[in-house]
Protein backbone atom coordinates (compact mmCIF):
# COMPACT_ATOMS: atom_id res chain seq x y z
CA UNK A 1 0.00 0.00 0.00
CA UNK A 2 2.80 2.36 0.79
CA UNK A 3 3.51 1.67 -3.16
CA UNK A 4 -0.19 2.80 -4.42
CA UNK A 5 -0.98 4.96 -1.90
CA UNK A 6 -0.18 9.06 -1.55
CA UNK A 7 -2.86 10.34 0.99
CA UNK A 8 -2.71 9.26 4.42
CA UNK A 9 -4.56 10.46 7.42
CA UNK A 10 -3.39 9.22 11.08
CA UNK A 11 -5.85 9.57 14.30
CA UNK A 12 -3.87 9.81 16.80
CA UNK A 13 -1.21 11.79 15.20
CA UNK A 14 0.35 12.96 18.25
CA UNK A 15 1.29 9.40 19.56
CA UNK A 16 5.07 8.80 19.92
CA UNK A 17 5.07 5.87 16.94
CA UNK A 18 2.14 7.75 14.90
CA UNK A 19 4.41 11.09 14.71
CA UNK A 20 7.32 9.22 14.08
CA UNK A 21 5.44 7.81 11.27
CA UNK A 22 3.86 10.82 10.13
CA UNK A 23 7.25 12.18 9.72
CA UNK A 24 8.76 8.72 7.43
CA UNK A 25 5.63 9.34 5.18
CA UNK A 26 6.71 12.76 4.42
CA UNK A 27 10.18 11.83 4.04
CA UNK A 28 8.52 9.39 1.14
CA UNK A 29 6.62 11.92 -0.52
CA UNK A 30 3.17 11.53 0.88
CA UNK A 31 0.66 14.00 2.02
CA UNK A 32 0.06 13.59 5.50
CA UNK A 33 -2.68 14.80 7.86
CA UNK A 34 -3.99 13.15 10.92
CA UNK A 35 -6.13 14.17 14.22
CA UNK A 36 -5.66 13.98 17.98
CA UNK A 37 -6.81 16.25 21.49
CA UNK A 38 -5.74 19.41 22.03
CA UNK A 39 -3.56 18.63 24.55
CA UNK A 40 0.51 19.10 24.58
CA UNK A 41 2.26 16.15 23.96
CA UNK A 42 6.22 15.51 23.75
CA UNK A 43 5.77 14.83 20.18
CA UNK A 44 4.92 18.67 19.24
CA UNK A 45 8.49 19.10 17.79
CA UNK A 46 8.42 16.33 15.71
CA UNK A 47 5.25 17.26 13.95
CA UNK A 48 6.18 21.03 13.64
CA UNK A 49 9.08 19.94 11.93
CA UNK A 50 7.01 18.20 8.72
CA UNK A 51 4.96 21.64 9.41
CA UNK A 52 2.04 19.60 9.96
CA UNK A 53 -0.63 20.62 12.43
CA UNK A 54 -3.49 17.97 13.09
CA UNK A 55 -6.99 18.36 13.67
CA UNK A 56 -8.55 18.73 16.75
CA UNK A 57 -10.84 15.97 17.64
CA UNK A 58 -12.26 12.75 15.93
CA UNK A 59 -15.31 14.11 13.99
CA UNK A 60 -15.55 12.36 10.71
CA UNK A 61 -16.66 15.57 9.11
CA UNK A 62 -12.91 16.33 9.59
CA UNK A 63 -11.82 13.35 7.46
CA UNK A 64 -10.31 15.13 4.44
CA UNK A 65 -11.79 14.25 1.05
CA UNK A 66 -8.37 13.64 -0.65
CA UNK A 67 -8.09 10.77 1.95
CA UNK A 68 -7.15 6.94 0.68
CA UNK A 69 -5.88 5.51 3.64
CA UNK A 70 -6.81 6.08 7.58
CA UNK A 71 -4.22 4.56 10.14
CA UNK A 72 -5.47 3.61 13.67
CA UNK A 73 -4.36 2.20 16.30
CA UNK A 74 -5.49 0.85 20.10
CA UNK A 75 -5.71 4.72 21.09
CA UNK A 76 -8.68 6.64 21.01
CA UNK A 77 -11.01 3.48 20.84
CA UNK A 78 -8.95 1.98 17.81
CA UNK A 79 -11.40 0.59 15.63
CA UNK A 80 -14.48 2.22 16.75
CA UNK A 81 -12.83 5.43 16.08
CA UNK A 82 -15.30 7.75 14.89
CA UNK A 83 -13.36 8.64 12.07
CA UNK A 84 -11.83 5.12 11.37
CA UNK A 85 -15.66 3.99 11.61
CA UNK A 86 -16.57 6.88 8.77
CA UNK A 87 -13.46 5.64 7.00
CA UNK A 88 -14.64 2.42 6.68
CA UNK A 89 -18.43 3.10 5.39
CA UNK A 90 -16.63 5.30 2.86
CA UNK A 91 -14.32 2.39 1.48
CA UNK A 92 -11.30 3.90 2.45
CA UNK A 93 -8.20 1.82 3.01
CA UNK A 94 -7.98 1.55 6.48
CA UNK A 95 -4.72 -0.41 8.33
CA UNK A 96 -4.06 -1.04 11.60
CA UNK A 97 -0.26 0.90 12.19
CA UNK A 98 1.37 -2.09 12.68
CA UNK A 99 0.26 -3.02 9.33
CA UNK A 100 2.08 -0.38 7.86
CA UNK A 101 5.29 -0.98 10.02
CA UNK A 102 5.38 -4.47 8.88
CA UNK A 103 5.08 -3.48 4.84
CA UNK A 104 7.33 -0.31 5.68
CA UNK A 105 10.42 -2.79 7.00
CA UNK A 106 10.29 -5.17 3.67
CA UNK A 107 11.94 -2.60 2.06
CA UNK A 108 15.09 -2.29 3.52
CA UNK A 109 17.77 -5.15 2.96
CA UNK A 110 18.29 -5.89 6.90
CA UNK A 111 15.60 -4.89 9.33
CA UNK A 112 16.36 -5.05 13.09
CA UNK A 113 13.53 -5.31 15.51
CA UNK A 114 14.04 -4.48 19.04
CA UNK A 115 11.63 -6.00 21.63
CA UNK A 116 11.19 -6.60 24.80
CA UNK A 117 9.23 -5.62 27.68
CA UNK A 118 11.56 -3.07 29.17
CA UNK A 119 14.58 -1.14 27.64
CA UNK A 120 13.42 -1.65 24.01
CA UNK A 121 13.20 2.43 23.55
CA UNK A 122 17.12 2.93 24.70
CA UNK A 123 18.09 -0.26 23.06
CA UNK A 124 16.46 0.45 19.61
CA UNK A 125 17.63 4.09 19.94
CA UNK A 126 20.87 3.18 21.00
CA UNK A 127 21.51 0.85 18.16
CA UNK A 128 19.93 3.38 15.63
CA UNK A 129 22.47 5.93 16.71
CA UNK A 130 25.35 3.67 16.37
CA UNK A 131 24.46 3.49 12.91
CA UNK A 132 24.36 6.96 11.95
CA UNK A 133 27.66 7.32 13.86
CA UNK A 134 28.60 4.82 11.64
CA UNK A 135 27.77 6.60 8.47
CA UNK A 136 25.46 3.83 6.76
CA UNK A 137 22.31 6.25 7.17
CA UNK A 138 19.66 3.97 8.69
CA UNK A 139 16.30 4.07 8.45
CA UNK A 140 14.49 3.31 12.13
CA UNK A 141 11.06 4.17 14.18
CA UNK A 142 11.92 3.92 17.73
CA UNK A 143 9.35 4.48 20.81
CA UNK A 144 10.42 8.02 21.86
CA UNK A 145 9.96 11.61 20.14
CA UNK A 146 14.08 12.39 20.18
CA UNK A 147 16.91 10.93 21.23
CA UNK A 148 20.53 12.34 21.59
CA UNK A 149 19.72 15.27 18.82
CA UNK A 150 17.74 12.99 16.58
CA UNK A 151 13.70 12.90 16.16
CA UNK A 152 12.32 9.08 16.66
CA UNK A 153 11.57 8.43 13.20
CA UNK A 154 13.73 8.46 9.81
CA UNK A 155 13.53 7.12 6.22
CA UNK A 156 16.84 6.26 5.67
CA UNK A 157 18.28 4.32 3.02
CA UNK A 158 17.46 1.00 1.68
CA UNK A 159 20.04 -1.06 3.79
CA UNK A 160 19.36 -0.77 7.63
CA UNK A 161 16.14 -0.46 9.74
CA UNK A 162 16.07 -0.73 13.09
CA UNK A 163 12.08 -1.18 14.55
CA UNK A 164 11.02 -0.99 18.07
CA UNK A 165 8.93 -4.25 18.32
CA UNK A 166 6.08 -3.40 20.61
CA UNK A 167 4.03 -6.29 22.06
CA UNK A 168 0.64 -4.77 22.83
CA UNK A 169 -2.68 -6.18 21.44
CA UNK A 170 -3.77 -4.17 18.36
CA UNK A 171 -7.01 -3.30 20.18
CA UNK A 172 -7.93 -4.97 23.71
CA UNK A 173 -10.74 -6.29 24.27
CA UNK A 174 -12.14 -7.07 20.82
CA UNK A 175 -8.56 -8.03 19.27
CA UNK A 176 -5.58 -9.36 21.48
CA UNK A 177 -3.54 -9.71 18.27
CA UNK A 178 0.07 -9.17 19.10
CA UNK A 179 1.37 -6.16 17.07
CA UNK A 180 4.57 -8.80 16.89
CA UNK A 181 2.76 -10.88 14.18
CA UNK A 182 2.68 -8.04 11.66
CA UNK A 183 6.23 -7.89 11.58
CA UNK A 184 8.48 -10.02 9.62
CA UNK A 185 12.30 -8.72 10.93
CA UNK A 186 15.40 -10.28 9.25
CA UNK A 187 16.86 -10.03 12.77
CA UNK A 188 15.38 -9.91 16.94
CA UNK A 189 16.96 -8.41 19.63
CA UNK A 190 15.13 -9.45 23.21
CA UNK A 191 15.82 -7.71 26.02
CA UNK A 192 13.49 -9.22 28.45
CA UNK A 193 10.01 -10.89 29.14
CA UNK A 194 7.82 -9.71 32.00
CA UNK A 195 4.23 -9.51 32.34
CA UNK A 196 3.54 -5.93 31.42
CA UNK A 197 0.36 -6.07 30.04
CA UNK A 198 -2.87 -7.44 32.07
CA UNK A 199 -5.15 -6.22 29.64
CA UNK A 200 -3.93 -8.07 27.12
CA UNK A 201 -2.15 -10.94 27.91
CA UNK A 202 -3.82 -13.57 30.37
CA UNK A 203 -0.53 -14.56 32.44
CA UNK A 204 3.16 -14.58 31.76
CA UNK A 205 2.77 -17.87 30.04
CA UNK A 206 0.53 -16.12 27.38
CA UNK A 207 2.92 -13.19 26.81
CA UNK A 208 5.68 -15.92 26.51
CA UNK A 209 3.90 -17.45 23.69
CA UNK A 210 3.84 -14.25 21.88
CA UNK A 211 6.79 -13.93 21.79
CA UNK A 212 7.98 -17.45 21.10
CA UNK A 213 5.97 -17.06 18.09
CA UNK A 214 7.95 -13.89 16.89
CA UNK A 215 11.15 -15.80 18.00
CA UNK A 216 10.12 -18.56 15.48
CA UNK A 217 9.77 -16.23 12.39
CA UNK A 218 13.58 -16.40 11.87
CA UNK A 219 14.31 -19.17 9.91
CA UNK A 220 17.54 -20.83 10.61
CA UNK A 221 20.48 -19.41 9.19
CA UNK A 222 23.93 -20.24 8.25
CA UNK A 223 24.11 -17.45 10.89
CA UNK A 224 22.44 -16.82 14.38
CA UNK A 225 19.79 -13.79 13.39
CA UNK A 226 18.23 -14.17 17.42
CA UNK A 227 20.15 -11.75 20.09
CA UNK A 228 18.37 -13.13 23.54
CA UNK A 229 19.71 -11.29 26.96
CA UNK A 230 20.83 -14.47 28.80
CA UNK A 231 20.44 -12.64 32.06
CA UNK A 232 16.29 -13.10 31.98
CA UNK A 233 14.79 -15.98 32.62
CA UNK A 234 11.96 -15.93 31.38
CA UNK A 235 13.53 -15.00 28.30
CA UNK A 236 15.87 -18.22 28.62
CA UNK A 237 13.23 -20.56 29.24
CA UNK A 238 11.43 -19.29 25.89
CA UNK A 239 15.28 -19.81 24.10
CA UNK A 240 15.15 -23.10 24.91
CA UNK A 241 12.46 -24.16 23.09
CA UNK A 242 14.51 -22.30 20.00
CA UNK A 243 16.82 -24.51 18.13
CA UNK A 244 20.28 -23.45 20.22
CA UNK A 245 21.94 -22.19 16.91
CA UNK A 246 19.42 -19.70 16.09
CA UNK A 247 20.79 -17.73 18.41
CA UNK A 248 23.26 -15.52 20.34
CA UNK A 249 23.27 -14.10 23.90
CA UNK A 250 24.87 -11.17 25.82
CA UNK A 251 24.41 -10.72 29.47
CA UNK A 252 26.38 -10.40 32.96
CA UNK A 253 26.18 -14.23 32.92
CA UNK A 254 29.00 -16.70 33.01
CA UNK A 255 26.85 -18.30 29.82
CA UNK A 256 26.46 -15.13 27.78
CA UNK A 257 28.29 -15.79 24.36
CA UNK A 258 29.10 -11.87 24.72
CA UNK A 259 29.82 -11.49 28.39
CA UNK A 260 29.85 -8.16 30.33
CA UNK A 261 32.67 -7.56 33.00
CA UNK A 262 34.07 -4.60 34.79
CA UNK A 263 31.15 -2.43 35.10
CA UNK A 264 32.25 1.04 36.62
CA UNK A 265 30.76 4.41 36.46
CA UNK A 266 30.89 7.78 38.09
CA UNK A 267 28.53 10.38 37.81
CA UNK A 268 28.86 11.82 33.96
CA UNK A 269 30.05 7.86 32.19
CA UNK A 270 29.29 4.01 32.51
CA UNK A 271 32.52 1.99 31.52
CA UNK A 272 32.20 -1.70 30.79
CA UNK A 273 34.53 -4.85 29.18
CA UNK A 274 32.61 -7.14 26.70
CA UNK A 275 33.81 -10.08 25.82
CA UNK A 276 33.21 -12.70 23.14
CA UNK A 277 33.12 -15.91 25.55
CA UNK A 278 31.70 -18.61 24.59
CA UNK A 279 32.74 -20.98 21.27
CA UNK A 280 29.54 -20.71 19.59
CA UNK A 281 30.35 -17.08 19.76
CA UNK A 282 34.07 -17.55 18.27
CA UNK A 283 32.28 -19.36 15.36
CA UNK A 284 30.04 -16.05 14.36
CA UNK A 285 32.00 -13.14 15.94
CA UNK A 286 35.57 -11.75 15.96
CA UNK A 287 37.41 -12.80 18.98
CA UNK A 288 37.29 -9.20 21.75
CA UNK A 289 38.18 -7.99 24.63
CA UNK A 290 37.28 -4.27 24.87
CA UNK A 291 36.06 -1.67 26.95
CA UNK A 292 33.11 0.42 25.98
CA UNK A 293 31.77 3.46 27.32
CA UNK A 294 28.26 4.87 27.26
CA UNK A 295 26.62 8.34 28.94
CA UNK A 296 23.60 5.71 30.40
CA UNK A 297 24.07 3.91 34.08
CA UNK A 298 22.68 1.27 35.71
CA UNK A 299 23.20 -2.82 34.48
CA UNK A 300 19.97 -2.90 32.68
CA UNK A 301 21.32 -0.08 30.91
CA UNK A 302 24.52 -1.40 30.32
CA UNK A 303 22.57 -4.99 29.10
CA UNK A 304 20.70 -3.13 26.83
CA UNK A 305 23.48 -1.70 25.04
CA UNK A 306 25.37 -4.97 24.88
CA UNK A 307 23.23 -6.17 23.14
CA UNK A 308 22.73 -3.38 20.47
CA UNK A 309 26.41 -3.99 20.50
CA UNK A 310 26.13 -8.00 19.48
CA UNK A 311 23.88 -7.17 16.88
CA UNK A 312 26.87 -4.54 15.12
CA UNK A 313 29.19 -7.00 15.48
CA UNK A 314 27.19 -9.53 13.78
CA UNK A 315 26.06 -7.17 10.97
CA UNK A 316 30.19 -6.84 10.62
CA UNK A 317 30.83 -3.77 11.94
CA UNK A 318 34.23 -3.35 13.60
CA UNK A 319 34.54 -3.23 17.53
CA UNK A 320 36.84 -0.24 17.94
CA UNK A 321 34.27 1.72 15.15
CA UNK A 322 31.12 0.51 17.21
CA UNK A 323 32.99 1.90 20.46
CA UNK A 324 33.43 5.29 19.33
CA UNK A 325 29.80 5.30 18.10
CA UNK A 326 28.23 4.87 20.63
CA UNK A 327 30.13 6.98 23.32
CA UNK A 328 28.47 10.24 23.10
CA UNK A 329 24.63 8.71 23.52
CA UNK A 330 22.93 10.56 26.00
CA UNK A 331 19.68 8.34 26.22
CA UNK A 332 15.91 8.57 24.58
CA UNK A 333 13.73 11.26 25.93
CA UNK A 334 11.74 10.56 28.78
CA UNK A 335 14.30 7.75 29.77
CA UNK A 336 16.56 8.72 33.04
CA UNK A 337 16.20 12.58 31.42
CA UNK A 338 17.98 15.30 33.01
CA UNK A 339 15.38 18.01 33.30
CA UNK A 340 16.97 20.33 35.68
CA UNK A 341 20.02 20.57 37.63
CA UNK A 342 20.07 23.50 40.41
CA UNK A 343 22.09 23.66 44.00
CA UNK A 344 18.50 22.55 45.39
CA UNK A 345 17.96 19.35 43.43
CA UNK A 346 18.66 17.60 40.04
CA UNK A 347 15.37 16.49 38.33
CA UNK A 348 15.15 13.87 35.80
CA UNK A 349 11.68 12.36 34.33
CA UNK A 350 11.39 8.68 33.43
CA UNK A 351 9.52 6.52 31.84
CA UNK A 352 9.21 3.54 33.76
CA UNK A 353 5.75 2.44 34.56
CA UNK A 354 6.24 -1.07 35.13
CA UNK A 355 7.62 -2.66 38.85
CA UNK A 356 10.67 -4.02 37.09
CA UNK A 357 11.58 -0.81 35.55
CA UNK A 358 11.40 1.14 38.65
CA UNK A 359 13.79 -0.90 40.71
CA UNK A 360 16.12 -0.48 37.10
CA UNK A 361 15.84 2.82 37.67
CA UNK A 362 15.90 3.51 41.15
CA UNK A 363 19.32 0.87 40.90
CA UNK A 364 20.95 3.45 38.19
CA UNK A 365 20.35 6.26 39.96
CA UNK A 366 21.81 5.02 43.02
CA UNK A 367 25.20 4.10 41.22
CA UNK A 368 25.34 7.36 39.72
CA UNK A 369 24.45 9.49 42.89
CA UNK A 370 25.54 7.12 45.90
CA UNK A 371 25.34 9.89 48.68
CA UNK A 372 22.17 11.78 47.69
CA UNK A 373 18.84 11.19 48.60
CA UNK A 374 16.57 9.94 45.96
CA UNK A 375 12.93 10.86 45.49
CA UNK A 376 10.81 9.04 42.88
CA UNK A 377 7.14 11.04 42.26
CA UNK A 378 5.35 8.14 40.21
CA UNK A 379 2.08 8.32 38.27
CA UNK A 380 0.47 4.63 37.77
CA UNK A 381 -0.52 4.16 34.15
CA UNK A 382 -3.59 2.27 34.01
CA UNK A 383 -5.95 0.76 36.47
CA UNK A 384 -5.58 -2.78 35.36
CA UNK A 385 -1.54 -2.87 35.60
CA UNK A 386 -2.09 -1.18 39.31
CA UNK A 387 -4.52 -3.10 40.67
CA UNK A 388 -2.23 -7.02 38.88
CA UNK A 389 1.57 -5.40 40.11
CA UNK A 390 0.03 -3.34 43.45
CA UNK A 391 2.24 -5.25 45.70
CA UNK A 392 5.48 -5.22 43.56
CA UNK A 393 5.12 -1.51 43.05
CA UNK A 394 5.16 -0.66 46.45
CA UNK A 395 8.29 -3.03 46.54
CA UNK A 396 9.84 -1.36 43.95
CA UNK A 397 8.85 2.44 45.18
CA UNK A 398 10.06 1.34 49.00
CA UNK A 399 13.74 1.38 47.92
CA UNK A 400 14.22 5.27 47.31
CA UNK A 401 14.07 7.32 49.94
CA UNK A 402 11.20 8.79 49.50
CA UNK A 403 8.33 7.87 46.92
CA UNK A 404 5.30 10.10 46.25
CA UNK A 405 2.73 8.51 44.10
CA UNK A 406 0.46 10.62 42.07
CA UNK A 407 -3.15 10.02 40.98
CA UNK A 408 -3.81 6.94 38.64
CA UNK A 409 -3.69 7.67 35.02
CA UNK A 410 -6.07 5.26 33.48
CA UNK A 411 -5.91 4.23 30.02
CA UNK A 412 -8.60 5.68 27.17
CA UNK A 413 -10.08 1.74 26.96
CA UNK A 414 -10.42 1.40 30.47
CA UNK A 415 -14.28 2.00 31.69
CA UNK A 416 -14.86 1.64 35.79
CA UNK A 417 -17.89 3.76 37.28
CA UNK A 418 -15.40 4.35 40.61
CA UNK A 419 -11.58 4.43 39.62
CA UNK A 420 -11.30 -0.06 41.27
CA UNK A 421 -7.68 0.94 43.18
CA UNK A 422 -6.34 4.97 44.21
CA UNK A 423 -3.11 6.19 44.98
CA UNK A 424 -5.03 6.48 48.52
CA UNK A 425 -5.13 2.79 48.66
CA UNK A 426 -1.59 1.97 47.67
CA UNK A 427 -0.11 3.89 50.85
CA UNK A 428 -2.62 1.94 53.00
CA UNK A 429 -1.37 -1.03 51.53
CA UNK A 430 2.15 0.51 51.89
CA UNK A 431 1.86 1.15 55.79
CA UNK A 432 0.40 -2.55 56.27
CA UNK A 433 3.57 -3.88 54.56
CA UNK A 434 5.43 -1.70 57.13
CA UNK A 435 6.39 0.42 54.32
CA UNK A 436 6.81 4.56 55.91
CA UNK A 437 8.12 6.03 53.22
CA UNK A 438 5.37 5.52 50.25
CA UNK A 439 2.63 8.42 50.38
CA UNK A 440 -0.31 8.67 47.96
CA UNK A 441 -2.23 11.70 47.15
CA UNK A 442 -5.37 12.46 45.54
CA UNK A 443 -4.56 15.25 43.53
CA UNK A 444 -1.30 16.61 41.35
CA UNK A 445 -1.84 20.10 43.64
CA UNK A 446 -1.65 18.01 47.18
CA UNK A 447 1.24 16.48 45.70
CA UNK A 448 3.58 19.25 44.50
CA UNK A 449 2.72 20.78 48.46
CA UNK A 450 3.99 17.49 50.00
CA UNK A 451 7.29 18.00 47.76
CA UNK A 452 7.82 21.93 48.74
CA UNK A 453 7.77 20.57 52.35
CA UNK A 454 9.90 17.28 52.31
CA UNK A 455 12.13 18.43 49.66
CA UNK A 456 15.91 18.76 51.05
CA UNK A 457 18.61 20.70 49.02
CA UNK A 458 20.65 18.44 47.17
CA UNK A 459 17.59 15.77 46.50
CA UNK A 460 17.53 14.02 43.27
CA UNK A 461 14.00 13.79 42.26
CA UNK A 462 12.39 11.35 39.18
CA UNK A 463 8.75 11.78 38.34
CA UNK A 464 8.15 8.49 36.91
CA UNK A 465 5.57 6.96 34.71
CA UNK A 466 3.90 6.64 30.92
CA UNK A 467 1.18 9.23 31.26
CA UNK A 468 1.59 12.89 31.74
CA UNK A 469 3.58 13.41 35.24
CA UNK A 470 6.08 14.40 32.57
CA UNK A 471 4.20 18.24 32.56
CA UNK A 472 4.40 18.54 36.80
CA UNK A 473 8.64 19.75 36.17
CA UNK A 474 8.23 23.33 35.96
CA UNK A 475 6.32 23.40 38.88
CA UNK A 476 8.77 20.93 40.32
CA UNK A 477 11.94 23.37 39.51
CA UNK A 478 10.13 26.04 41.43
CA UNK A 479 9.32 24.18 44.97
Amino acid sequence: MLDQYTDFFLVGIKGVAMANLARILHQLGKWVTGSDSAETFITDPVLAEIKLTPLIGFSPQDLPPITEVVIYSAAHDGAENPQVKDAKKRGLLVVHQAAILGELIQKYQQSVAVCGCHGKTTTASLLAYAMINLQVSPGYLVGTSQFSGFFGGELGKKDYFVLEADEYALHPPGDRTSKLEHYQPTQILCTNIDYDHPDVYANLEETKRAFLRFFQKIPLDRVPRLFLCQDDANLQGVAQKLPVQSYLTFGLSDQSDLKITDVKNDEHETKFKLETSSAKALRFLPKISRIFSIGLFGEKNVSNAAGAILVLLSLGFAEYKIEKAIRLFSGAKRRFEKVEESDSMTLFDDYAHHPHEISATIEAARRRFPHRRLVIIFQPHTFSRTLSLKTEFLEALSHADLALIAPIFPSARESYPQPPITAGDLEELARKAGKTNVFGYDSNNKLVDAVSIMHRPGDVIFTMGAGDIYKLKDRLKAV
